[in-house]
């Protein structure tokens, strides 16, 4: 948060501070009226510091405080009370800490830690305002009504003060007598505020006998202060707090610490009163110790509070059954605050706090930019926002969230967003599945060889399955929204006329005719049946078409199938409501031991069953059967030999006309042998499972997707995810962005069918491991892809010996630096990178180091070397490079410059650094260089073109005489 600057000086600054000069002429040692305000204004609030403060230029200094000992002034810059100046009335900051004008405030990050502050301004006759009398807590809080017009009268007793001592000073000693006078009537003006107050003020021996009391202390009590004189006030409190109350006063009367504490009172009828009290001690003339106690009473507070925590659990109790949580965020301080509910929808601990970044990253990806859009749209316009999204919780679940937010204004600028939110994924799961069931549903009926309409009162189709459009060789959407007579082209026939305008009465219609399609006769059966709502109001009907001209055709089929029935190795039984069978086709009385043609009667079809299926038809399959009209799934059945066998179970509901239950049909296949098989591919799973956690790879498997099937230990490992979190979870969800990116063409290739091989570096980790990668395609059966497996061998030891030997080889063995051959790559690899523009090379020409080899010879000689590589690389930053060339010619590769100037200042600095003279035992030695400078390189030719063009700038240089370089815009 950025430090608030200081507070600019009010308008009448000058006219302020020669009014505050007048003052600050004064012996500004602090008066027993002054220590009496602060000391007052302290117990009043119930803080542990007050201050009476002047404000000038550069400081505020105290006239009078307490809570401070040895602070006598602060900077203005720092001091809450420049800001309370600036105003007439009381300035409150109830916690610094979040006001971003004082967050950063030393007084607040530091001693005396101040986290609420309140004060008062001083304001003289003439509308001058030269200092405060202020309040100042190290916790936050906030001041009630009746402290803050306490401190308001005070903050009026202390500028009388002043004024008065301006007065007394001036008129010297001849007015000290109307001084004390003043001084007498400020103390009984004083005394009238504390008596007058709604505080209750109390004074009591160390055994809780009363001297003093307040009017407001004796009300509370329906008594007069004389009546509560010689009391002891602990037969006040109510004994279930006595003892509490007991133990508070001993601490302050021993430690001389004030404390604060509410506890219970008995009232004057006794009924329970809550009182808020500030004790501290007061040592009296002769030494002894009392109890100073100021109160407030805070029953209607506490009642409140009561009411309101009644209020919130309701309200939290009613958000938990609705599944709706709360939030609001405060724009000023981007402080954000969560419910309980709403911290359970995103799965987080009740400890969590939230902030921006963290909100919005439980989105999804498709999901945030609307959120962030929205609220943008609402804090430029006011308009709320109602809009469901999908999110991802905390535990990893990804979840259906209904948002609903709005906009809060203070004097035109948003101040604050606030909102709800709700769990909705079982909504929008069963939305789906209610769009799956219409799709399927549509899917059947387009699959019916029946023509199925449904049409309104306007006699308009709404629905038409496939048979109906091909009856009329159109589209479904040019049938849907018309009418029957626009379809033909003609109106209807007075019959159909007729038959429609009984079903719209509500009388069901059922009849055959004749029609021509497609000059072909065809006898169709047609029923009729009203759609009645609530009311009864006929709304539209629905129609279905028979053609019963292959009538014959179909009856034969159902021979046909009534033989399938009886020729079948399924199992085909059928009950009655009561589950009595009705019918067991031969296999199912083979398997279930019922003789051929022997009765049914008193034979149920639930004997067959298993006792582990026994729960599962009574708790899923009769239930579904009933809602949906059809079940299917596994279940296991008990043969005639007495054993189990599992089966696949189709169970059908069969209904009248009028939707009433008839019977019950069950088709059960035997799949013992599947469930064999796939209890051995479990077995199987298993032991790859075991055999690949213990290889020391990383195995993965992926679909065609990219979504995981399978990993092993060293997966989870590697990625910190458990396979619960991994499964079913695709590579995009889990790769980060770059990384998914430089995959994606190995994985395109592996699906394509090639076994690819790649290493992958990753600097990101622990250790910056190097992984070498194997995708291998899985193909079915039928040689159609299914995916790749992926394996992953750690061999960054292998790589970083290469690096390690790479490394020794392009070093020049004696400077260190690069040699011709190290430059030459790092030069190809900048211009590879497509960086050749912001490059430049440096080609560097010792003067004069001929004669000093000759003459001291080669030990001095590769010496003098080593000191002037030392220096070139003290000239160049970590990303350029220095090497050696060869002999005394060196060259420096400068990258990320932005013009050649930067280039030429750097061999400025070479120059001179060359120039200056080397110590080499005991030899002062003193040799020279020239230097050619060019920049811009193409990676065409590898950086050839541009170390020639250096070499052509170093020749021109050393033609000019030595210790000189040149570059292309100078040569």
């Amino acid at each position: 948060m950025l430090q608030a600057l200081p507070p600019p000086f009010p308008q009448n600054e000058a006219q302020r501070l020669a009014r505050l000069r007048e003052l600050m002429v004064l012996d500004t040692r602090a008066e027993p009226v002054f220590d009496h305000l602060v000391n007052w204004a302290a117990e009043v609030c119930g803080v542990p510091i007050a201050l009476i403060s002047l404000v000038d230029e550069s400081r505020q200094w105290f006239k009078a405080q307490t809570g401070l000992p040895g602070v006598e002034e602060t900077p203005r810059t720092q001091a809450f009370c420049a800001y309370t100046i600036l105003g007439e009335q009381l300035f409150e900051v109830s916690d610094a800490a979040t006001d971003h004008r004082f967050s950063d405030n030393p007084l607040v990050t530091g001693e005396p830690g101040i986290r609420f502050y309140a004060g008062v301004p001083l304001t003289l006759p003439g509308g001058e305002r030269v200092g405060t009398l202020c309040v100042i807590d190290r916790h936050p809080r906030v001041l009630f009504s009746e402290q803050a017009d306490t401190l308001r009268h005070l903050a009026q007793a202390a500028t009388h003060a002043l004024l008065m001592r301006r007065d007394l000073t001036e008129r010297a000693l001849a007015a000290r007598s109307e001084y004390e006078q003043f001084l007498q009537a400020s103390e009984a003006q004083h005394r009238l505020i504390v008596e007058e107050q709604s505080e209750l003020i109390s004074l009591a021996r160390a055994d809780g006998t009363l001297v003093y009391v307040n009017p407001a202390y004796a009300r509370e009590f329906n008594k007069s202060p004389a009546q509560l004189l010689g009391c002891n006030l602990f037969d006040f409190v109510d004994s279930a707090d006595r003892a509490v109350v007991m133990d508070r006063i001993a601490w302050v009367l021993s430690t001389g610490a004030p404390i604060v504490g509410e506890n219970r009172m008995l009232g004057a009828s006794g009924e329970e009163l809550w009182v808020a009290w500030t004790n501290s001690r007061q040592i009296q003339p002769d030494g002894q110790a009392w109890v100073r106690s100021i109160g407030r009473d805070v029953s209607a507070r506490r009642r409140a509070e009561a009411a309101l925590r009644s209020s919130q659990e309701f309200l939290q109790r009613t958000g938990r059954v609705a599944g709706v949580g709360g939030w609001q965020m405060d724009l000023l301080t981007d402080l954000i605050t969560w419910s309980d509910e709403t911290r359970q929808i995103h799965e987080v601990p009740p400890a969590y706090q939230p902030t921006l970044d963290k909100v919005m990253a439980f989105f999804a990806d498709d999901s945030r930019p609307r959120l962030e859009a929205a609220v943008q749209v609402g804090i430029e316009t006011g308009r709320g926002w109602d809009m469901e999204l999908r999110m991802l919780t905390a535990k990893g679940r990804l979840v259906w969230v209904r948002a609903v937010g709005e906009v809060e204004f203070d004097g035109g600028r948003a101040v604050r967003l606030v909102g709800a939110i709700q769990d909705i994924t079982a909504r929008k799961t069963l939305e789906g599945r209610v769009a799956e069931s219409e799709r399927f549903v549509r899917e059947v009926t387009d699959n019916l060889a029946v023509r199925i309409a449904y049409v309104d009162r306007e006699l308009r189709h709404r629905f038409v399955n496939r048979a109906y459009c091909q009856r009329f060789g159109l589209d479904r959407e040019r049938i849907v929204g018309r009418t029957r007579a626009e379809l033909l082209g003609r109106p209807d026939e007075p019959a159909v006329v007729a038959r429609v305008a009984s079903v719209l009465h509500g009388e069901p219609q059922h009849f055959e005719f004749e029609e021509q399609v497609r000059g072909q006769v065809l006898r169709i059966d047609s029923r009729l049946r009203p759609d009645v709502d609530d009311h009864g109001e006929v709304r539209g009907f629905f129609a279905t078409g028979m053609d019963v001209t292959e009538r014959s055709r179909d009856e034969q089929a159902l021979r046909v199938l009534t033989t399938i029935i009886d020729k079948s190795t399924d199992f085909v039984l059928q009950s009655g409501l009561d589950g009595e069978l009705l019918y067991a086709n031969p296999a199912a009385r083979r398997v279930f031991g019922l003789a051929p043609g022997a009765p049914l009667e008193g034979r149920k079809a639930i004997e067959f069953s298993a006792p582990e299926s026994l729960t599962l038809i009574t708790e899923q399959l009769l239930p579904a059967v009933h809602r949906n009209g059809v079940w299917r799934g596994e279940t296991v059945v008990t043969t005639a030999q007495a054993g189990t066998l599992p089966v696949s179970h189709l169970a059908i509901a069969h209904r009248d006309d009028a939707g009433r239950l008839l019977r019950y049909s069950m088709v059960l296949r035997d799949i013992s042998a599947e469930v064999a098989q796939r209890e051995e591919t479990l077995r199987q799973g298993a032991m790859l499972r075991s055999i690949t956690d213990a290889l020391p790879m990383i195995v993965s498997a992926v679909d065609a997707e990219l979504r995981y099937r399978f990993v092993n230990n060293a997966f989870e490992q590697w990625h910190g995810l458990s396979r619960e979190q991994v499964l079913g979870r695709s590579a995009r969800e889990l790769m980060l962005p770059e990384e998914l990116e430089l995959s994606l063409p190995w994985t395109q290739r592996a699906l394509a069918g090639e076994t690819v091989n790649f290493e992958r570096h990753y600097p990101g980790r622990a250790g910056q491991p190097t992984l070498s990668l194997r995708y291998i395609p899985i193909r079915l059966s039928d040689g159609r892809g299914d995916g790749f497996v992926g394996v992953a061998f750690d061999i960054t030891p292998h790589c970083d010996e290469q690096v390690r030997l790479l490394s020794l080889a392009e070093r020049d063995t004696l400077t260190g630096c690069l040699n011709r051959s190290g430059f030459q790559a790092r030069l190809a690899q900048q211009l590879e990178a497509g960086r050749g523009l912001d490059i430049a090379v440096l080609y560097i020409d010792l003067d004069q180091f001929k004669p000093v080899n000759d003459t001291h010879g080669h030990v001095v000689g590769d010496t003098l070397l080593q000191s002037f590589a030392r220096r070139l690389l003290k000239l160049v930053r970590p990303t350029d490079a220095v090497a050696r060339l060869g002999g005394d010619e060196f060259a420096i590769l400068l990258t990320g410059i932005r013009d050649l100037r930067s280039a030429e200042f750097v061999a400025a600095k070479v120059v001179d650094a060359a120039g200056k003279p080397f110590l080499v035992k005991d030899l002062s030695l003193k040799i020279g260089a020239c230097v050619g400078v060019t920049m811009g390189g193409d990676a065409a030719d590898g950086g050839h073109s541009l170390m020639h063009r250096a070499d052509t700038q170093l020749y021109l240089a050393k033609s000019r005489g030595r210790g000189r370089w040149v570059s292309e815009r100078t040569g």
